[in-house]
């Protein structure tokens, strides 16, 4: 144990960040095991609340420097990447155009 005051403090203040950085880190983890979880239900509004959510959790993550900005936006891309993969949104459905009568006017 350190015996100068301040270097005391330093450590209570060390192990305090630590705890909440592994609790961040954790929840984090949690995220993506439910996400994991629902991809075999394939439930297209569960997935993307989770995907919202978990998102945004990265991105404060990143802001509070319990990860590194790099990770969290090669994390979110590759998870863009797999949700893109996974679940196909169906295709718009694109109104057909009449063809227009050549030497007709159009008015």
């Amino acid at each position: 144990m350190a015996n100068i005051k301040s270097s005391q403090k330093s450590i209570r203040q060390t192990a305090k960040l630590a705890a909440k950085n592994k609790a961040e880190r954790g929840r984090l983890k949690t995220f993506s095991k439910k996400l994991r979880a629902l991809e075999p239900v394939n439930d297209k509004d569960a997935i993307k609340s989770i995907v919202m959510e978990y998102m945004s959790a990265l991105d404060k993550a990143a802001k509070r420097k319990v990860i590194h900005p790099n990770k969290v936006n090669r994390l979110k891309s590759r998870l863009a990447k797999h949700i893109f993969i996974s679940i196909p949104e169906e295709p718009p459905v694109v109104p057909e155009e009449k063809p227009v009568e050549q030497g007709a006017s159009v008015e």
